[in-house]
């Protein structure tokens, strides 16, 4: 059986590889809500650090993306071990939700 949850907004930040990897990007993809996910490109610390901040948005109604899920449904860079834009963009994931 199904579990189910509700909420008013979704901030999805499960990028990376592997088999959970951009789950919530994937699944709007294959319901039709959005149109491509290309993955995260190699990687780039100094180009991903502000693409990944720049992007992070309501990518639906109701659904923030933010951190390296950005990275994988933009095709933005791999940031590697710095995690400063990590961090700044979930703060603006936190100012997207509340505003709302």
């Amino acid at each position: 059986d199904p579990n189910v949850m509700e909420a008013k907004v979704v901030v999805s930040s499960c990028g990376h590889d592997g088999p959970f990897g951009a789950t919530g990007v994937r699944r709007l993809k294959e319901l039709g809500m959005i149109d491509n996910v290309p993955g995260m490109k190699a990687l780039d610390m100094n180009a991903s650090e502000d693409a990944v901040v720049r992007q992070t948005r309501e990518i639906v109604p109701g659904m923030v993306v933010t951190g390296m899920e950005v990275a994988e449904v933009d095709g933005t860079a791999r940031m590697g071990p710095t995690f400063g834009a990590m961090f700044m963009s979930g703060r603006k994931a936190a100012h997207i939700v509340a505003s709302k």
